[in-house]
């Protein structure tokens, strides 16, 4: 088939409509695979700036294109009209053509116009495009490697940003824990943590700025506070007494390995053995008394407590194996799943404000699971769920009610996973 790519002469063209033209002319266009291409594109999107529907109507686009598509001569050209792409995401004609537009404009696929432009794919025997007008996803193809060096960019410095904000978070304690110890330089010190706060800054060179004052402070408040008296004036000289003779093997298998308060403290029954099942979470006490009265305004830690009290993070790797390949990071403990909070809500485009009142309803690792859950559903099912950030919302307002319950959703998508892959789950 021809590789001209034509834009209609009713389109008006920008210069990111024209680069995009030039990238789906090209020749020489390495193979990748669909599923390969999807990911990228998928874990890409923050980067380039798709979200919303924008990201509902690329991820439709790329399952209607044809695997054998991406390889080889092949031009992945999708032929579907605006109005089917409407119906499917529940949204006007105008909202689609300005989807499609940032998509074409960001250099992810391209405009291939008939005269009438109207979206057509006539297929040779062999199953090759002979002619074919739609939505050219070719420039994917040749940016393949560049989105790909972006996307790693991108995780790099998103987590420099988190490390940044985690040691913004500590120093700032640090530094108000001194202005308690020291309350005649409190004002000073507080003033200049307001200052740099306030600065404006970049997060990482804040971070800095604050590593550098509470460096300063601890100095100034420990210089000549101890005497470093390292004489040997008074030492005595006592020869060590070593013994190097080993034990009988019947004496040390007699003796008790342990002292008996270190038993002690793994009876059953005990506090450290009950806290040694697992690192997660605890319920709080007040949740198993807690009426369904009252639900508005309740502790975080408490809500927390009710939808991770049966949930394990075994589970929630098996459950969410999709949005932890999206997000290159495994959820190994609850501290790795609270740090990918920031990610993942990246991921669903979720807002910051939104994720903050998340944070303060049901806690951080409840949160946090809530969030892999919705982009697990979302990276399945696309059409299932059209707004995954009001899905995030809408579960932790049932989290608050106390009607959620993560472990059915979680098992249900383990199940699934199982079931797709053909995996025993053993």
């Amino acid at each position: 088939m021809t590789q001209i790519t034509a834009v209609a002469s009713f389109r008006r063209v920008t210069p990111g409509i024209v680069a995009s033209a030039r990238l789906a002319m090209a020749n020489d266009v390495p193979d990748v695979t669909k599923s390969e291409i999807a990911l990228l594109l998928k874990r890409a999107a923050p980067v380039l700036g798709i979200d919303g529907t924008a990201y509902h109507v690329m991820d439709i686009l790329l399952g209607l294109s044809r695997a054998e598509d991406w390889k080889g001569a092949g031009r992945p050209i999708v032929a579907i009209s605006n109005a089917k792409l409407a119906e499917y995401t529940m949204r006007s004609e105008r909202t689609v053509m300005r989807c499609i537009r940032r998509l074409v404009e960001v250099g992810i696929a391209a405009y291939r116009d008939s005269a009438t432009g109207r979206r057509f794919v006539y297929r040779d025997k062999q199953g090759d495009i002979s002619v074919g007008y739609g939505i050219d996803f070719t420039p994917s193809r040749v940016r393949a490697a560049e989105i790909r060096v972006a996307v790693e960019q991108y995780q790099v410095k998103l987590n420099r940003e988190l490390a940044a904000k985690r040691d913004i978070s500590r120093l700032t304690r640090a530094v108000e824990d001194l202005s308690n110890a020291f309350p005649e330089n409190s004002a000073t010190w507080r003033e200049q943590v307001v200052e740099l706060q306030n600065s404006g800054l970049d997060i990482e060179r804040r971070a800095e700025a604050l590593s550098a004052l509470h460096a300063e402070i601890v100095v100034s408040t420990t210089i000549d506070r101890f005497e470093h008296n390292l004489s040997c004036e008074g030492d005595i000289s006592v020869m060590p007494n070593t013994n190097t003779t080993h034990e009988s093997i019947y004496i040390s298998n007699n003796k008790r390995p342990r002292s008996n308060e270190r038993e002690d403290q793994f009876k059953v029954g005990s506090k450290a053995a009950y806290m040694a099942l697992e690192k997660k979470p605890p319920a709080d006490a007040r949740t198993k008394q807690a009426g369904l009265d009252g639900r508005e305004g309740r502790d975080p830690d408490t809500v927390q407590g009710e939808i991770l009290g049966s949930v394990s993070i075994g589970l929630l790797q098996v459950g969410c194996r999709e949005a932890q390949v999206m997000i290159s990071t495994r959820f190994d403990n609850w501290s790795s799943l609270g740090r990918a909070g920031e990610t993942l809500r990246r991921m669903i485009g979720l807002s910051e404000a939104g994720w903050a009142d998340g944070r303060a309803k049901v806690g951080l690792y409840g949160a946090s699971a809530i969030l892999a859950i919705v982009l697990e559903k979302s990276l399945r099912d696309p059409e299932q769920i059209s707004k995954p950030a009001g899905y995030f919302r809408a579960m932790i307002d049932r989290a608050v009610e106390g009607k959620l319950n993560l472990e059915r959703s979680l098992f249900g998508l383990a199940a699934g996973f199982y079931g797709a892959s053909g995996e025993t789950g053993q």
